[in-house]
């Protein structure tokens, strides 16, 4: 389904301004070759009137995040490891609000909420997607298997009682309906309690070329200027906001009902720059050109490695690998096989492009590392690899050779 009006504000001053073709779902890992796949196209969009950047096309999600969905967040340890630290911090600005319920909303397979959980607080999540939501049952957790609307909120409000920490960690921009889904989580929340949200930051997708991260799951990608009218519409206040790296560039934002706490959050990370170049159509309508000229000079040093006679493989079948594969034209005569270490995805094959998925093992000349927005964490856990003369194409924001 095609989106006619804006998913913020409603306006129909929507403009168009990046077209990536057609690619299947991003996290819709074939498991044979020939098996069949959807294709829908991936075009962005933006609204004149409150700049909230949305995809066009807009995709079920009972197609989206189905049992056959493959993302698991415990299987990166980056991930893992954030995730510690993350819950360590939220105690620190939020115990008291944690203590009472602690609802994280696309809690995935529990890595996250688990650590509330061992800390003696009373824990919900919800998600849609049943293989994760089952992994995390298996850790002792309470999942409900649903996308996080209103009625649901009003479901949850009557059988364990308002949140006094609400999670959504890289989920807003996923939702079908955001003021459905914002209205729930005002009606959830605690008079006293607290919203932690994180999304990529729009600025930071823009200026350093993420093409990749637009596929079917990410229909709305935010800055401040956009964020601030829609948490307005429901009577949430901004507390708090930090710049932080995840995901190649991230906000943290804690929100509040409006005449509730202003909250404490604890910024590390760099503050929010003015945002007044993204009221102009411009900045929006010059990333065709980049993502084109960008798409050339990594196929240009990929023809560069198979002349020199290297082998070259895949690192990470992750879900933004399947925009920059499908996109670039990328499969079987460039890449040999994507290495991963997810089990649900040893064995399949990557969505459209064919390429073999397998486990760690064997070692080419070069890796093109397809979840480049870890590279720090990937050359530590590759030092023996790099040491050895083996080399990584990083292909965003602009292809190099390492």
């Amino acid at each position: 389904m095609q989106r006619d009006r804006c998913g913020g504000c409603g306006s129909a001053a929507l403009e168009p301004f990046l077209d990536l073709g057609k690619t299947p779902l991003a996290d819709a890992f074939p498991k044979t070759e020939d098996e069949p796949e959807t294709w829908y196209p991936l075009q962005v969009t933006v609204c004149a009137k409150c700049w909230l950047v949305q995809l066009l096309e807009v995709v079920p999600d009972t197609d989206l995040f189905g049992a056959d969905y493959g993302f698991y967040s415990s299987t990166s340890p980056s991930i893992v490891e954030a995730h510690q630290a993350y819950a360590s911090k939220l105690f620190t600005a939020y115990g008291g609000q944690a203590k009472r319920l602690t609802v994280e909303i696309a809690c995935n397979d529990g890595s996250l909420l688990q650590h509330f959980a061992a800390a003696g607080c009373d824990t919900l999540g919800i998600d849609p997607a049943a293989g994760p939501a089952q992994a995390a049952r298996s850790r002792g957790l309470e999942v409900v298997t649903a996308p996080f609307t209103y009625g649901l909120a009003d479901q949850l409000l009557d059988s364990h009682g308002p949140a006094g920490l609400i999670l959504a960690n890289n989920v807003l921009a996923h939702v079908a309906d955001l003021n459905d889904f914002l209205g729930g989580v005002a009606h959830l929340l605690a008079g006293d309690g607290v919203a932690v949200f994180e999304v990529q930051y729009l600025p930071d997708l823009l200026a350093g070329n993420q093409f990749d991260h637009i596929y079917h799951e990410h229909r709305y990608f935010f800055s401040t200027t956009s964020l601030l009218p829609l948490l307005a519409r429901h009577g949430l206040a901004l507390q708090s906001i930090e710049h932080i790296p995840a995901q190649g560039g991230s906000i943290r934002f804690a929100v509040a009902r409006a005449s509730g706490i202003r909250g404490y959050w604890p910024s590390t990370g760099l503050p929010i720059p003015p945002e007044g170049y993204l009221t102009s159509m411009a900045s929006y309508r010059a990333m065709q050109g980049r993502v084109e000229y960008l798409r050339d000079r990594l196929l240009a040093l990929l023809a560069e490695e198979k002349a020199a006679g290297r082998k070259v493989f895949g690192y990470a079948a992750s879900a933004k690998s399947t925009t920059l594969l499908n996109y670039c034209g990328i499969g079987t005569d460039q890449i040999e096989r994507v290495v991963d270490t997810t089990p649900a995805k040893i064995g399949r094959f990557t969505p459209g492009t064919h390429i073999p998925i397998a486990g760690p093992g064997e070692h080419p000349d070069t890796y093109l590392l397809m979840a480049w927005n870890y590279l720090s964490g990937v050359l530590r856990r590759e030092r023996e690899f790099t040491a050895a003369g083996g080399k990584f194409i990083i292909p965003i924001p602009m292809p190099v050779i390492l």
